[in-house]
């Protein structure tokens, strides 16, 4: 079931400037800073999807969307605040990263629409599953988001641990640290729940596999089995 998913998923759209644009940034400023000024490095799974997929992530600090888009290999999708979007500059580079806008009245109807309708086209989707930012860097419980849009748009989920964004981009701070040492970034084998369950007892099942997963990195972190 898992392979199957992964490779009926259609590849991202080619021949769009915005992706470029994002490749270009990645490849060409943010990975060569993360390499050599942070000593950063990233662990990927031999699984991970080529066609769209959602990818789950713990949160730690604002650093964290660039961290984890600057190591996949194709542009994604970002959420943000709908009225950034009235500044012509910041939507400039909103759309270039795909961003969907959420509204702060109907915030669940307006990324889920937003968040199904690029996964559709091809394109990955980041979300952060605990909601907010982790104010002592401990990790949160996981919502069921994530796995609701990975349902509605038939892709797999994709678990992600950041290591020490918080310190690379500290809470308060208004500018992120040039240097800062042991910044990683991992990724998970995809989740795919079994097809025999019902909608939301998949929702669970995912759910409670990504809890478990980030608790592991998160013990591993410690030093704890």
């Amino acid at each position: 079931m898992t392979r199957d998913l992964l490779r009926s998923t259609p590849p991202p759209p080619a021949n769009f400037l915005p992706n470029a644009l994002q490749v270009l940034l990645g490849y060409l400023v943010l990975r060569p800073w993360v390499a050599f000024c942070l000593r950063g490095r990233v662990r990927r799974s031999r699984t991970m999807p080529d066609g769209p997929c959602v990818l789950a992530c713990n949160h730690r600090s604002y650093a964290d969307p660039g961290l984890v888009g600057m190591f996949m290999h194709r542009p994604i999708a970002y959420f943000a605040r709908a009225d950034l979007w009235q500044f012509p500059v910041i939507a400039f580079f909103l759309n270039a990263m795909f961003g969907i806008p959420v509204d702060r009245e109907n915030p669940g109807l307006s990324s889920m629409k937003g968040a199904v309708e690029r996964l559709r086209r091809g394109i990955a989707v980041l979300v952060f599953p605990e909601g907010t930012r982790s104010k002592d860097g401990r990790l949160g419980t996981m919502r069921e988001g994530p796995a609701l849009f990975a349902r509605r748009a038939g892709v797999p989920i994709v678990p992600v641990y950041l290591v020490r964004s918080e310190v690379l981009w500290p809470r308060g701070k208004k500018l992120p640290r040039f240097l800062a040492n042991g910044v990683e970034v991992r990724f998970g084998t995809p989740l795919v729940p079994p097809p025999d369950l019902e909608p939301r007892a998949q929702d669970a099942w995912i759910s409670r596999r990504l809890q478990l997963w980030m608790e592991a990195q998160e013990r591993r972190l410690l030093g704890r089995r």
